[in-house]
């Protein structure tokens, strides 16, 4: 779905071409990252004598950073090219406290992973884990969780394991594998209510509701928004409700209750930007411009979208800064702007590449299709949308794929191209609207479908 539910340093890839990192250039980077016992065995007798498994948890940790790109399967030279952050860093070797803030706090959370102690080491995994959902880097959030679970199980720690499974959850999420994010959700729950944490069980239950909403279940997706609120009010936590509220709102939007959705949104908008949390005001404008895209008001829905960009671009979010760019990219493809919105496209494309959000890439490959029809270059368009269908059967997600089955319709309608198969899509779009109750939506695409 183009609507953003909230969920959530992207990896660094060498570039063809780039030369490669020497193994004294990786080995004065591996020493910023390293705890300080394997910092000092390091020193006394060269980085081989540093354990492997901590030696590639540097390499990755060093990804994370963006001082490194990953181009091969070795431990060191021939595998690593340097970034311009990781030649700065190398060449002029500034001390700790030279670096920025937000880079310290990474680097002193991977040093208290690489510690020998097993609590040191869950508050630094907890740390990273943090760092890198809120970046959209699932992969190392992945392995760090699994790390985290084992420690977990190790010492007894029902928090940290509860920790864990729940940002399993964002990752599987994050990647369209809802019944897995679902799974790792109920487990994060059940842990949470053991040790008596309301504040994790009141963020779970949105969780859950974003994971069914995502599957179409409206109605549980409504339920476990609804206990989110309730949670967050008796807890007192203004900001967990009003994200609710915000998440529930897309429901509303949905199912077709528009003034519903945008009344609440606006208020959750409103409440953010007093507070000044431009993180969520930029997901919560992203989620407005949805609401007037469906309405077909492009030209509003792409001013919101033009701010979450500009502000995922300041606070370098590059998750929502795909959605909004792919949003953005439809909205101008369909006031005619086609440079635009193929620019905003194809840099969603560049950031999804690594991804396996098939929800997404239907998304953008319906915006391609649009914008070669509206070129004229029927063959080709037609092509795109084909693709888009089958990525959004992929994806699991129904309002994403009766979007593009609409789309693909409506240009076989108007290149008169193949009737038969554009009653077929839309048909197919009208009916899965339906049946997640949308009607205001479904009424749209029959009455074009009998006027064609």
């Amino acid at each position: 779905m183009d609507n953003y539910f909230y969920s959530q340093y992207q990896l660094t890839w060498a570039s063809p071409g780039e030369p490669m990192a020497s193994r004294k250039e990786l080995e004065t980077l591996i020493f910023y990252v390293l705890g300080e016992s394997n910092r000092e065995l390091q020193i006394k007798s060269g980085l081989d004598a540093v354990p492997k498994d901590r030696r590639t948890a540097a390499m990755r940790g060093l990804q994370d950073l963006g001082w490194i790109g990953y181009a091969g399967f070795e431990d060191f030279e021939g595998s690593y090219s340097l970034t311009g952050e990781g030649m700065r860093i190398v060449s002029q070797m500034p001390t700790f406290n030279e670096l920025d803030e937000r880079t310290r706090n990474h680097i002193k959370a991977m040093r208290q992973v690489d510690e020998a102690s097993n609590g040191i080491r869950k508050e630094g995994l907890r740390r990273l884990i943090s760092e890198a959902c809120s970046l959209g880097n699932w992969d190392s959030a992945q392995v760090n969780c699994y790390e985290l679970r084992r420690l977990a199980a190790k010492t007894k720690d029902v928090e940290s394991a509860a920790f864990a499974a729940f940002n399993e959850g964002r990752v599987l999420a994050a990647q369209n594998q809802w019944d897995e994010a679902l799974e790792s959700y109920l487990e994060a729950l059940e842990k949470f209510m053991e040790s008596g944490d309301r504040k994790g069980v009141c963020d779970t239950n949105r969780q859950l509701g974003i994971v069914y909403g995502n599957k179409g279940d409206h109605a549980s997706a409504h339920r476990c928004f609804e206990s989110s609120i309730s949670m967050a009010k008796n807890i007192g936590d203004r900001d967990a409700e009003a994200k609710a509220k915000a998440n529930l709102a897309i429901i509303l939007d949905l199912e077709g209750r528009i003034e519903e959705a945008e009344e609440a949104s606006t208020d959750c908008l409103t409440y953010f930007t007093e507070i000044g949390d431009d993180f969520t005001c930029s997901k919560i404008a992203n989620n407005l411009g949805v609401l007037h895209l469906a309405r077909e008001k492009f030209d509003v829905a792409a001013e919101y979208f033009d701010k979450t960009i500009m502000a995922c671009r300041s606070l370098r979010d590059r998750t929502v800064l795909a959605i909004a760019l792919v949003n953005a990219g439809y909205c101008y493809g369909r006031t005619g702007d086609v440079n635009r919105g193929m620019g905003y496209t194809e840099e969603a494309i560049s950031i999804l590449r690594e991804t396996t959000n098939q929800n997404l890439l239907a998304l953008s490959y319906r915006n391609f299709g649009l914008m070669e029809f509206r070129c004229h270059h029927i063959k080709k368009s037609f092509e795109w949308f084909e693709k888009s269908i089958r990525a959004a059967e992929a994806s699991g997600v129904e309002d994403t794929y009766a979007a593009c089955c609409y789309e693909y319709g409506m240009a076989l309608i108007s290149s008169m191209s193949n009737p038969k198969l554009a009653r077929k899509l839309l048909t197919r779009s009208s009916k899965v609207y339906r049946h997640i109750g949308n009607l205001d939506r479904a009424r749209v695409v029959e009455a074009r479908m009998t006027a064609a």
